[in-house]
């Protein structure tokens, strides 16, 4: 097995390439379980672990939560193909180049769509809607391009559009490019997709990889591939936080924050040790990795491969809790004892 496999098969985590469906129906696939799906290029794993290390910007793809009767059934998609068109204000286009521009022509679209055999109503989402997005200064017309190649590769076989969203554009859209991809569950043999966590996984490091065609600098990498413990706030959290709105989540936080502050204690990380052992292994893989390409005479990624597992090993443990504890009782964030011992930022891997 050459190097770029083994590095290929632990960055994704799963040697299939994508979650296997669910085994009483064959209705349900994943990324891999469709054999018309393009293969990743060999060496994506390195591709973005060196990016990572450069401190490229991470790439981002989601899928928005939808959990309202009017994201069902044929209505479902009618409103989002509004969303996603801005109310025929933004062109869209389909899977098979055409361009959608106006209303009527997003509503004669709708009713094709709905001829395939949709129903007004629903109690499955007829469509998946896909946010693929960049930082503000990424050229809108680089992540478009590459929507379209990621999507063309991704999701053979099944009817989709898609839409820019930026304010170069329109001057009350977002800085940050982004595109809005509305693909029919259903393919053209009736299964429908099932995508999970290593499914958007997946398709962020494929996203990337049409990006770098476009010649964006970007990266697709994990959290614990960075050495980051903290997750980013969720969408929808910082919405209803921007209105003045807490979550039970975040009153729940709050509540135990002040706790924690009263007995003047500060909180512990629920989940150390397993956050420790998988730095471990991820610092462990990086040694490999760069010994290897040091054997090989790839002295410069080498170094590049060192210097990410140095800058993943000088990562803090601490919790979002722990900061703001910190931060109101005025004291510098530490590291745990643990971490000091267990890690020594000052070992060089190539050796």
């Amino acid at each position: 097995m050459t190097l770029h496999r083994k590095i290929d098969d632990w960055f994704l985590g799963y040697k299939t390439r994508a979650v296997k469906a669910k085994k009483d129906s064959g209705l349900y696939l994943g990324s891999s379980q469709r054999s018309h799906a393009k293969p990743l290029k060999p060496g994506s794993g390195l591709a973005n672990l060196r990016a990572a290390a450069l401190k490229h910007p991470e790439v981002m793809v989601k899928i928005p939560k939808r959990l309202s009767n009017n994201s069902k059934g044929m209505r479902g998609v009618r409103n989002n193909l509004d969303y996603v068109s801005r109310n025929g204000k933004v062109p869209l286009e389909t899977q098979s180049g055409e361009k959608l521009i106006g209303k009527r022509a997003v509503m004669d679209f709708a009713n094709d769509w709905k001829r395939l055999g949709i129903p007004e109503e629903s109690k499955h989402k007829e469509a998946l809607n896909i946010v693929l997005s960049m930082p503000e200064g990424t050229p809108p017309d680089a992540v478009l391009n590459a929507a379209r190649n990621f999507a063309a590769d991704q999701f053979a076989g099944h009817h989709y559009v898609f839409g820019l969203h930026h304010d170069s554009h329109n001057p009350d859209e977002p800085k940050h490019p982004h595109v809005h991809l509305s693909v029919l569950m259903r393919d053209e043999f009736g299964r429908r997709l099932n995508p999970r966590k290593a499914d958007l996984f997946e398709w962020r490091v494929r996203f990337a990889e049409k990006l770098r065609e476009e010649g964006v600098l970007c990266a697709a990498t994990k959290r614990q591939h960075r050495g980051k413990v903290q997750k980013p706030e969720n969408s929808l959290l910082r919405a209803m936080r921007q209105r003045g709105v807490l979550s039970n989540a975040a009153k729940q936080q709050a509540v135990e924050l002040m706790e924690a502050l009263k007995n003047n204690e500060r909180p512990k990380h629920p989940f150390l040790k397993e956050t420790m052992q998988t730095r471990g292994i991820v610092l462990e893989q990086y040694g490999q990795i760069a010994k290897e390409l040091y054997k090989m005479g790839h002295k410069s990624e080498a170094r590049i491969i060192s210097k990410l597992a140095k800058d993943v090993a000088g990562q803090s443990f601490d919790t979002k809790a722990q900061n703001q504890y910190d931060t109101i009782k005025g004291n510098q964030p530490t590291y745990d004892k643990q971490q000091k011992q267990s890690i020594s930022q000052d070992k060089d891997i190539t050796r």
